[in-house]
């Protein structure tokens, strides 16, 4: 079984300005074998995967979780004029990989992304 946590920082967006925040992604795997780990991401459209274009959906690779092991990889998320103050729900889908080359495993998580003006808590 996938175990997926997600972490910010720093912890909130600025809105209406170019910014990023950086959120790691990890996965611990409680099964007894190893499973290649990916994840699909989606943001909404106010913000972006990309810091040059609007890029709301991405896959990241995060690796091999060998059993009771937790891996992790980070992923920027870019924030511009469209980033309102809003908390914005960052939509991730770990799959994980068996042996065979199968899905063995699948979880969805949802994280909360909070953009505020700046100054404003």
């Amino acid at each position: 079984m996938l175990n997926p946590s997600t972490h910010f920082s720093p912890i909130r967006m600025e809105a209406y300005v170019r910014n990023e925040v950086e959120m790691e992604v990890s996965v611990k795997n409680e099964g007894n074998e190893p499973l290649w780990v990916e994840a699909d991401v989606a943001v909404p459209e106010a913000i972006s995967l990309a810091p040059d274009r609007l890029l709301s959906r991405g896959r990241m690779r995060i690796g091999i979780a060998l059993p009771g092991e937790r891996i992790s990889k980070k992923v920027k998320i870019f924030g511009g004029a469209s980033s309102y103050p809003d908390t914005y729900a960052i939509r991730i889908t770990f799959f994980g990989y068996g042996k065979d080359g199968t899905i063995a495993q699948r979880c969805e998580l949802r994280s909360d992304l909070r953009c505020e003006r700046a100054g404003h808590a």
